[in-house]
């Protein structure tokens, strides 16, 4: 059964500016995430994507980033390149108080947007 949904749209741009920041990178992604960027050559639109599946699946956990840090949620891609979120610290404990077990994570982007959708079920 779906617990929670979130979508989140941002401008590649916007992303590319913060990102030209390492102060960013560090507080918003992973080294998990940051080793992907890397492997990547820090494409933009590869991390506003990451961005916005981070936000879609705050959304969906219903808070927003109202006690959660932005590494609680850990968004990386399988063998086939599927993304997947992983939830640590305050956001997992959100998901526990939902009664959900899964997070479902979809990634979009052309040259301008990136767009994602996180579905929590349980």
């Amino acid at each position: 059964m779906v617990i929670g949904t979130g979508i989140d749209i941002i401008e590649v741009e916007r992303v590319k500016k913060a990102a030209a920041k390492p102060a960013f990178l560090k507080m918003v992604f992973t080294p998990a995430e940051q080793a992907y960027f890397e492997r990547f050559n820090f494409e933009p639109q590869t991390i506003a994507g990451t961005f916005a599946a981070k936000e879609a699946t705050a959304k969906a956990l219903s808070v927003g980033f109202r006690g959660i840090k932005w590494t609680d949620i850990e968004v990386l891609h399988d063998e086939n390149g599927k993304p997947y979120a992983t939830l640590q610290n305050a956001a997992l404990s959100r998901m526990r108080e939902l009664t959900g077990k899964t997070v479902h994570v979809s990634i979009s982007h052309i040259k301008q947007l990136a767009v994602a959708q996180a579905i929590v079920e349980d």
